[in-house]
């Protein structure tokens, strides 16, 4: 049954997509249209790299066009209010797209703005990929710009999303995110079409009244207390779509071995963070593996700290600036830290982590480590601990660099 509704999800697609294409040849542009219409990665419904991706759109780009946000479904976000101005939410792209309908809202917008982020391979879900492909195809037949933010694409990329690359990049100026995924892109499309940038997070903004309260209160005391110990920072970050592929107590275990390593070279306090509420694997999401763990070493009288009062990626922000370095599983959560100048050490997978490291003249060897390894951790816990002067260096070196190339989101067609 489940496969039957899946087939015909993807013929109701495919139906649209064919009635919207053809409709495109007698349909134009509204040429007094002043608003943008954005595709964010994923639904804003608790995964917090978006926000900061969205936040990041509206203050670099925007420039008080008003923008519309499309999501999966309808979704309310009073968080929102305190951090962009301006911006509408409206539902209607799902894996049920009505690519008609689309096509008249397209109509009135002045661009259509797809942010790439990781997803963009097909890696996730293939659908994911082609659609937004469809929504900037769609734009450029009724001859309203459209543009992609700067996104990675891992050595696996579908061939049938190189297909659909291949035909929009003929319209399109494709922004790459990183030199290892820049690579890959110039086997199949041509190097003129590619434009090699950063992730739209690293320009996001500090907001602080949006993390002002008194939980972020109560962390500045703690994390005040912790340095007077001596003791130096972590924010601490797993990521449960890594423990989903792996199962729960593995992933749990895992992570357990990986802080109790850097427990043994190092007077360390854990602030135990998270970048995803949404339940991910099963019920668990990235707050539920933060707060276990924070029950965990609490128990063995590690200094810790939690909270799952953060709404958002943007007000996470603050509760970043504090630390001394991250250990994430979330890349997003790194380029927080990053930007304030705050070493990561990535839980990796699917080559995502290794080209953005090296935009920071890091080697990858020496701070990262996959997601299915975290028991082999204490080899990769040496050479980062032994190095990092030197990666902290390199951080402080190149952030500015970084967030200058970044800009390139917003200035090419």
């Amino acid at each position: 049954m489940s496969n039957l509704k899946q087939q015909f999800k993807g013929l109701y697609v495919e139906f649209f997509w064919s009635v919207a294409s053809f409709c495109s040849l007698f349909i134009k542009a509204n040429k007094t249209a002043n608003k943008i219409l954005v595709l964010p990665a994923a639904n804003l419904n608790g995964g917090f790299g978006e926000d900061i991706m969205i936040t990041s759109f509206m203050n670099n780009f925007a420039n008080g066009t008003p923008v519309c946000i499309l999501n999966g479904y309808k979704i309310i976000r009073e968080d929102y209010k305190t951090i962009n101005k301006n911006i509408e939410f409206i539902d209607g792209f799902d894996d049920r797209v009505n690519f008609l309908k689309l096509l008249f809202l397209i109509k009135n917008c002045s661009l259509v703005y797809v942010i790439g982020a990781d997803i963009m391979d097909g890696t996730y879900r293939v659908h994911n990929s082609i659609n937004r492909l469809r929504v900037i195809e769609l734009a450029n037949r009724i001859g309203v710009k459209a543009q992609i933010s700067g996104f990675s694409v891992s050595k696996n990329i579908l061939p049938v999303v190189k297909a659909k690359f291949i035909k929009v990049a003929k319209d399109v100026r494709l922004k790459i995110r990183d030199v290892e995924s820049y690579v890959r892109m110039k086997d199949f499309i041509p190097a003129e079409q590619l434009i090699l940038t950063n992730d739209i997070a690293f320009i996001c903004p500090d907001v602080p009244e949006s993390y002002q309260s008194k939980t972020y209160e109560d962390y500045k005391a703690w994390v005040a207390a912790a340095k007077v110990k001596g003791k130096s920072i972590i924010g601490v970050c797993p990521n449960a779509i890594q423990a989903k592929k792996i199962g729960f107590e593995n992933y749990l275990s895992g992570f357990k071995q990986l802080l109790e390593g850097f427990l043994e070279v190092g007077d360390y306090a854990f602030v135990f963070l998270y970048h995803d509420i949404r339940p991910i694997c099963d019920e668990a999401s990235d707050s539920t593996f933060s707060r276990i763990l924070n029950e965990y070493f609490g128990a063995k009288s590690v200094d810790c700290f939690y909270t799952d009062q953060i709404r958002n990626g943007v007000e996470l922000k603050g509760y970043v600036s504090l630390v001394d370095f991250t250990i994430t599983g979330r890349m997003h959560l790194g380029i927080s830290g990053l930007t304030f100048s705050k070493p990561m050490f990535g839980v990796s997978y699917a080559n995502k982590f290794e080209g953005m490291v090296k935009l920071f003249d890091v080697d990858p060897n020496s701070c990262l480590i996959d997601y299915d390894k975290l028991s082999e951790s204490k080899e990769k816990i040496r050479l980062f601990t032994k190095n990092f002067a030197a990666i902290e260096n390199s951080v402080k070196k190149n952030i500015q660099k970084v967030k200058l190339e970044t800009s390139n989101n917003y200035t090419h067609g």
